[in-house]
């Protein structure tokens, strides 16, 4: 099972709403559940340390860091996904966003 999104009222947080309903349905749903919306690294790994969900996928963070796994081992900044260019026709926004690269020297 997959939950995600919010419920009609854009004044709640998003982070809190996935998390209550993954508590309930945590409760009665026994399945692999895997939750979303508004998650960093540290709240995703929390969650799942709780047993509030077995996995986060990451939607909106991966479209700014193509190499979001990378920058979460390395506790890197991410860069900041342009939702102005969501859906475009182009590249831009998907495929000009630029790499995390550690100093090893």
């Amino acid at each position: 099972m997959h939950l995600s999104g919010v419920t009609g009222d854009t004044a709640a947080d998003p982070l809190k709403q996935v998390l209550d309903s993954a508590r309930y349905y945590r409760g009665i749903y026994k399945g692999t559940l895997m939750i979303n919306k508004g998650f960093t690294r540290d709240t995703a790994n929390q969650a799942i340390e709780e047993g509030i969900a077995d996995l986060v996928s990451f939607g909106v963070p991966y479209i700014g860091n193509p190499d979001l796994v990378e920058r979460f081992e390395a506790n890197a900044p991410l860069n900041e996904s342009d939702r102005d260019t969501f859906y475009s026709t182009g590249p831009e926004g998907y495929t000009d966003y630029p790499f995390y690269k550690e100093d090893k020297e």
